[in-house]
């Protein structure tokens, strides 16, 4: 995991923790983004390695895409595999353009990812 909001390898972190976080609200461009009130849901980075090395990522990843698909008429131009792009990218909560920066910087943990 990397630090730096603009790797591909970077991570959001608590206390050290790497985590993949996903944004829900009510006016969400994405249909199954879209909740009754403002929620971030915390996924373990470490839950996506298991799943990698039990071979059960690629099935589960194209099951989600299959229905996100289905349920909104196209997939979600902002997903992408963790290493191509950085996930802030991802955490916007909106489609963005190569030019996009994150405007956050936190600082650095002790294990080289990014404490807020």
């Amino acid at each position: 995991m990397a630090s730096d909001p603009e790797s591909p390898h970077f991570s959001l972190s608590f206390g050290g923790e790497a985590f993949f976080i996903v944004g829900l609200h009510p006016r969400a461009s994405r249909p199954a983004r879209r909740f009754s009130s403002p929620v971030l849901v915390f996924n373990f980075h470490a839950q996506f390695e298991a799943l990698r090395e039990a071979n059960r990522y690629e099935k589960l990843r194209t099951s989600i895409l299959e229905r996100d698909t289905a349920y909104a008429g196209s997939m979600n131009p902002m997903l992408a595999r963790h290493g191509e792009v950085s996930e802030a990218r991802q955490y916007s909560g909106r489609a963005v353009s190569e030019a996009w920066r994150c405007p956050f910087q936190g600082r650095t943990g002790a294990n080289g990812t990014r404490d807020v």
